[in-house]
């Protein structure tokens, strides 16, 4: 009786560790595949990060002319509008944050306002550009009609390279 006792404490301790090992097997298996999805979701937004700046090159090419192609330039062209719209929002913007807050400069980066001797931003520590007597139009950029002053060697709203004036 004793022998069949031990033999069946053996054969349950046998199973007890048989389950332990799959146990630690299947914890071995699960911290791999969430270190492999891991890996699998950095690598997607490298990608993601390298494709997004992939397209800028392309636009700014295309706009700079380097690059033409008719399906692109449709693209290219949808995106120019968005551009003409952020541009002119932005100028809004500016002109209305500049005229509620008198002596106040207004930071180009984020749109916080700091004070008229702060050198650097308090929202975002961009470098502040003082304002200065603005120029009178030399022309109008034809790419996106937006008018530029005559200091201007690029289009202040898409980047294209302006005229040289004479």
């Amino acid at each position: 009786m004793s022998n069949d006792l031990q033999s069946k404490i053996g054969e349950g301790l046998s199973k007890f560790q048989g389950g332990i090992e799959q146990g630690k097997q299947k914890l071995h298996t699960t911290k791999e595949i969430n270190r492999l999805k891991k890996m699998v979701q950095e690598s997607a937004l490298k990608k993601s990060e390298a494709l997004i700046e992939l397209g800028q090159l392309t636009y700014q090419k295309l706009r700079t002319g380097e690059i033409t192609d008719s399906e692109f330039s449709k693209t290219a062209e949808g995106i120019a509008e968005l551009d003409k719209q952020m541009y002119s929002a932005n100028q809004n913007i500016a002109a209305l944050s500049q005229s509620g807050a008198e002596g106040q400069v207004i930071c180009t980066s984020c749109s916080a306002a700091n004070g008229p001797d702060d050198k650097f931003c308090g929202g975002c520590g961009s470098k502040l550009e003082k304002e200065t007597v603005q120029e009178s139009a030399a022309g109008t950029c034809s790419a996106c009609e937006t008018t530029y002053p005559a200091t201007a060697n690029f289009c202040p709203c898409c980047g294209k390279k302006v005229p040289v004036a004479v």
